[in-house]
């Protein structure tokens, strides 16, 4: 008898053990959080300073327009330099940049009309890159396409 409740008690124990052992391979599945780096080149008529700074934004679907949340933002104040993302989970992001001429820009709205902008893309669709890439994605722009 003592050996019958052994083996049910071990047999139950087993069956608990086996959904947390797929819960534990589901994690493992889920990527790794890696680092995005885009090499900025604004070739417009401004200058990239302290004051005019180029916003650059992370996307997880190549529709960029209104009502596309970013899924992460940085700013940088020189030009030809890597905008740094960190820590970044989706396996693909497509990124938009926009010059702030003005210099009014805080980063917690769109950019306002008018403003330079520039995607990362070919022939004007967005590209993705890969998230944890080794190389810098580079992306020029000028100010030919601006902000409806």
């Amino acid at each position: 008898m003592k050996k019958a409740l052994t083996v049910v008690v071990a047999v139950m124990l087993a069956g608990l053990a086996q959904p947390s052992a797929s819960l534990t391979a589901a994690l493992l599945a889920t990527p790794a959080a890696g680092t995005v780096k885009v090499t900025i080149h604004y070739t417009g008529k401004g200058k990239v300073d302290a004051s005019h700074k180029v916003w650059v934004w992370l996307f997880d679907t190549p529709n960029i327009g209104p009502g596309a949340m970013p899924i992460d933002q940085v700013s940088i104040d020189k030009n030809d330099t890597d905008a740094v993302f960190q820590g970044v989970a989706t396996e693909k992001v497509y990124v938009a940049a926009a010059f702030d001429e003005s210099g009014s820009m805080m980063g917690d709205a769109p950019p306002p009309t008018g403003t330079p902008i520039g995607i990362l893309g070919v022939n004007g669709a967005p590209s993705a890159i890969a998230s944890g890439a080794k190389d810098a994605a580079v992306l020029t722009f000028n100010d030919t396409l601006r902000m409806p």
